[in-house]
C-alpha cells in the first residue's frame, strides 16, 4: 500500500508536471499568434483576434490555430473584399465553412482550411478529391458568369482570387451550417472539448510566462558563468 501511494503521488506530478509544461507551450503559441495576425492584418488585426476568442465553441479549433489560419488567408482577403472591405467578414465566412466542410467529410478542420488556403491559391487537385472542382477552366467560367473581369481579356490575380473564392463557396454550399447544427454529436463535441481544453491551458499558462522569463534572465548570466569557468 505504501509503495502505491507513493507511486499514486509520483504519477500525479508528472502528470502536474505535464499539464503546466503543455500550458506554457500553450501560451508561447497563443502569443506568437497573435502577434502575426497583428502584423499581417494590421487595423483589422482586432476583428481576427475577436472572431478567434470563440474558435474552440464555434468551429473546434483552438485560439492559437485559428490566428494560424487567419494569417495564412490574409494574402487573399484584401484581393477578395477590396481596398477598405470587411476583411473581418472574409475570415469569418472562410473559416466558418472550412469548420462545416470538415464537420460534413469528418477531416480535422485544420486539414478544411489548409485545403481551403490551396484552393484559393490555385491549386486544385486537394479539392478535386472532395468532388470539387477549381480548374481554371471552371474559375474562368465562374468569372464570366459573375461579372468578374471582361470577355476577351485574362483574368488578372485577383480576380482569380475573386472567382475561386465564390466558386468555392458555391461549391460547398450544401455543408453550410453542419458544424453548429451537429455540435452536440461525438465527433464535434471532442473538437470543441479539445480546442477548449487546450485555451484553458494557454491561459493558464499566460500567467506563468512572466515569472518563467524573468527565471530564464536570472540564470542566463549564470550559465554564461558556468561556460567560462568549464572553458
Amino acid at each position: 500500500k505504501g509503495i502505491a501511494a507513493i507511486a499514486g503521488t509520483a504519477l500525479a506530478a508528472v502528470g502536474v508536471g505535464r499539464f503546466f509544461g503543455d500550458a506554457v507551450n500553450q501560451a508561447n503559441d497563443l502569443s506568437e499568434s497573435l502577434n502575426a495576425v497583428n502584423v499581417a492584418y494590421g487595423e483589422s488585426a482586432a476583428n481576427i483576434v475577436k472572431l478567434g476568442e470563440d474558435a474552440a465553441t464555434r468551429l473546434g479549433v483552438t485560439q492559437s490555430d485559428f490566428n494560424a489560419a487567419a494569417v495564412r488567408f490574409s494574402a487573399f482577403a484584401d484581393r477578395v473584399v477590396g481596398e477598405g472591405g470587411n476583411v473581418g467578414g472574409f475570415v469569418d465566412d472562410i473559416t466558418t465553412r472550412a469548420a462545416d466542410f470538415a464537420s460534413v467529410f469528418n477531416i480535422d478542420v485544420s486539414e478544411a482550411l489548409q485545403v481551403f488556403q490551396s484552393g484559393l491559391s490555385g491549386e486544385a487537385e486537394p479539392l478535386k478529391r472532395f468532388g470539387i472542382n477549381l480548374l481554371d477552366s471552371e474559375v474562368s467560367a465562374y468569372a464570366m458568369a459573375n461579372g468578374i473581369g471582361e470577355a476577351g481579356r485574362a483574368l488578372t490575380e485577383t480576380e482569380k482570387v475573386q472567382a475561386r473564392y465564390g466558386l468555392l463557396l458555391e461549391s460547398t454550399e450544401k455543408t453550410a451550417g453542419d458544424f453548429a447544427n451537429t455540435s452536440d454529436g461525438l465527433a464535434n463535441s471532442q473538437r470543441i472539448l479539445e480546442a477548449n481544453f487546450a485555451d484553458m491551458q494557454a491561459t493558464v499558462g499566460q500567467a506563468l510566462l512572466p515569472a518563467l522569463a524573468g527565471l530564464s534572465q536570472a540564470v542566463i548570466p549564470l550559465v554564461g558563468q558556468l561556460v567560462d569557468q568549464l572553458g
